[in-house]
């Protein structure tokens, strides 16, 4: 990237140099301040900005960069040619994925072609979570043990795992038949944004006079607030037997709510034999795993925005939430010529409208353009 900034800077130089020349317009480069081809209309918040290069020492410079497994195609209005956090600047991303045997023409012009583009969203709309979930029943595991996702109509067994966007949220159940005759299902409705799920166990004890109390063991986010099946609202309730039963299976049904709005649903018979109280328990574990925003496949085919202000402030469309009428609208394209790199360059004239947040202070500024035409190109 260094190495390209400064073949850029020093064909800027060598192009002012023979500015008196007669060019033929195939050989006239874009990243130069004397083009009156490209420039800028819009207002930002309240505003109004009207950029031409070639006036205010104001350059239009393509730029082409490899992130991974993207193509970057770049725009960057700035001050003398400046390419990297330039004070003021507007900087336009457009993103391409690379395929397996990537042409660089045909990424161009499938990125860089008339027609509406998506903004890259924010971290938060695109960041995602890895979650595993696996349970250790020893002897009480089945043949009729799985895990149902209710989101849909697939069953894992024994291990669940899946990816959740970060608004979305995780509906999964482990059902199991043990062996010795105990029914269990426990459902787990989790924020994976959280970080930390609401799972529960009940514990169960003999009392006397042909009493069994049930208590709650729960883990998550404190305080819990509970409901068995009874209705009652308490951490443990106290189940009465039928005088002189000696076996008896218990129904025990009971929702858990932890502070963060994770929920677990547990439902299981507890077998009660000549004083004794088997409670099946399957210890389920669930991880969730941050994965960040930086996948080629949240970038592919979209378009973000960065302005620096004469401050130094940046402001970003990816650093907040955009618009249901956010839109990026590549109107036309024409071929501009040669650039000095021997890049084939192209003139765009995009319409955008979008809000832009301040990484310093999180105001948001709507930006809207009325003209924007810009340069890009390929290696």
């Amino acid at each position: 990237m260094q190495d390209i900034k400064q073949i850029i800077m020093g064909l800027l130089l060598l192009a002012g140099s023979l500015a008196s020349c007669v060019k033929d317009p195939k050989d006239i480069p874009p990243a130069v301040t004397e083009s009156p081809d490209f420039g800028m209309e819009a207002n930002f918040g309240n505003e109004a900005i009207d950029i031409a290069a070639g006036t205010d020492q104001w350059t239009m410079l393509p730029v082409v960069d490899h992130q991974d497994s993207l193509d970057v195609f770049t725009a960057i209005f700035s001050k003398d040619g400046c390419l990297d956090q330039c004070q003021s600047s507007w900087t336009f991303h457009f993103f391409q994925a690379l395929p397996d045997e990537a042409d660089p023409a045909i990424d161009f012009t499938n990125t860089i072609k008339p027609g509406e583009k998506q903004l890259v969203l924010s971290d938060q709309e695109l960041d995602s979570f890895d979650i595993q979930l696996s349970t250790h029943p020893g002897l009480f595991m089945s043949g009729f043990s799985f895990w149902d996702d209710l989101t849909g109509p697939t069953t894992y067994f024994p291990q669940f795992g899946t990816v959740l966007g970060y608004q979305d949220s995780l509906g999964v159940c482990f059902q199991s038949l043990a062996y010795t005759g105990c029914q269990y299902s426990q459902c787990v409705y989790f924020d994976p944004s959280t970080l930390i799920p609401c799972i529960v166990s009940i514990d169960a004890q003999v009392g006397a006079q042909n009493y069994v109390s049930l208590s709650v063991r729960p883990q998550g986010t404190p305080p819990f607030t509970y409901q068995w099946h009874n209705e009652a609202s308490s951490q443990s309730i106290v189940v009465r037997l039928q005088d002189s039963v000696s076996v008896a299976d218990i129904y025990a049904g009971v929702i858990v709510t932890d502070a963060l709005g994770n929920r677990a649903e547990l439902l299981q018979t507890i077998r009660y034999q000549d004083g004794f109280v088997d409670a099946c328990y399957f210890p389920i574990n669930l991880s969730s795993q941050h994965i960040d925003n930086t996948l080629a496949s949240n970038f592919a085919n979209r378009v973000d925005i960065t302005y620096i202000d004469e401050q130094g402030v940046t402001w970003r469309s990816t650093a907040g939430i955009q618009p249901p009428d956010a839109r990026v609208h590549i109107d036309q394209v024409f071929a501009y010529g040669i650039s000095p790199l021997g890049q084939e360059t192209s003139s765009a004239d995009v319409s955008i409208k979008a809000i832009l947040v301040s990484t310093k202070t999180g105001e948001e500024k709507l930006f809207e353009t009325s003209r924007l035409t810009i340069a890009l190109s390929h290696l």
